[in-house]
């Protein structure tokens, strides 16, 4: 089919290094693919991090942080020492000269304290922070209302995080979806655009499949299950992921004439579904159009 590259996230991809490891050096020896992996940071070891280790074989890890202070990040993530053992995973593999990315989800009480945030893993070697906005999706959907930054905030957060990478010579990055609310950052190798339906799915561990991770754990944009078709065929025949392609190019014909169309086919087809979550039929005429078929 063409694959290019592979992504690994979780959960925490760590918490089994072996199988971690395997999954990697399969993608790296058997499919000549470059593979990348998310993780908390919590469970990095300087072990991990040495020459011929587990984080030597990806191109790229990144650590995420849900606040910019252990008060905030631990109450999000509901474990105490949290922040402290990120801070640290990060400490070790920017030390050890990795490709590492910090991400950064701005919510609704975190983002005055981003920006410091910024400068303290400046000090500790971290060179790239990607802003990525909070997707209504998995663990997140049940929160998302009540977490999301106001634009007051976001323009704070872009500000501090814009004169930090300047004053550090930080690479501050984002998305597509994530720069349509603050366009300052640099455009994330890849995202320029919304890519969902042209080049990407997202594989959960039950083997559903989505069009991308922000629509993981969203039962309503599930495009195919791997225990009763295959990819290809989920790739090429799939309703919904077909009604996003003509969406992109511009060919959806129930679109032609909503108001809402150069907001939909320039932003996120998540967020626009997330803004009624359990009533799918009035959230937007592709995802609703997908469902009553």
């Amino acid at each position: 089919m063409g694959l290019r590259k592979v992504g690994l996230t979780g959960g925490e991809p760590l918490i089994d290094p072996d199988k971690l490891a395997a999954i990697a050096r399969f993608c790296l020896t058997e499919l000549h693919v470059p593979v990348h992996m998310h993780s908390n940071g919590n469970l990095v070891t300087e072990q991990m991090c040495k020459t011929g280790s587990l984080l030597s074989l990806f191109e790229s890890v990144s650590v995420t942080f849900l606040g910019g202070t252990a008060e905030i990040h631990d109450n999000m993530t509901q474990t105490t020492g949290s922040f402290l053992r990120s801070f640290e995973g990060a400490r070790l593999i920017a030390e050890a000269g990795l490709p590492l990315t910090c991400y950064f989800i701005p919510l609704s009480h975190n983002c005055s304290e981003l920006p410091q945030l910024a400068v303290d893993l400046g000090g500790i070697g971290v060179r790239r922070i990607r802003v990525m906005a909070l997707a209504p999706s998995g663990r997140a959907r049940s929160i998302y209302e009540t977490s999301l930054p106001m634009p007051h905030e976001l323009q704070v957060l872009e500000e501090g995080l814009l004169r930090v990478g300047n004053d550090l010579s930080l690479t501050i990055e984002a998305g597509n979806c994530t720069r349509l609310s603050m366009p300052g950052f640099s455009v994330l190798d890849g995202h320029d655009k919304c890519m969902s339906g042209l080049n990407r799915v997202h594989i959960n561990s039950r083997g559903h499949v989505f069009p991308c991770t922000a629509a993981s754990g969203v039962p309503e944009l599930m495009i195919g299950d791997l225990g009763k078709s295959n990819l290809t065929s989920i790739w090429n025949n799939n309703h919904l992921l077909n009604s996003i392609r003509s969406m992109h190019d511009g060919s959806l014909e129930s679109c032609k004439d909503c108001k809402k169309d150069k907001k939909c086919s320039a932003g996120c087809m998540v967020r626009e579904h997330s803004a009624l979550p359990t009533t799918v039929s009035t959230a937007c005429t592709i995802v609703g159009s997908y469902h009553h078929a």
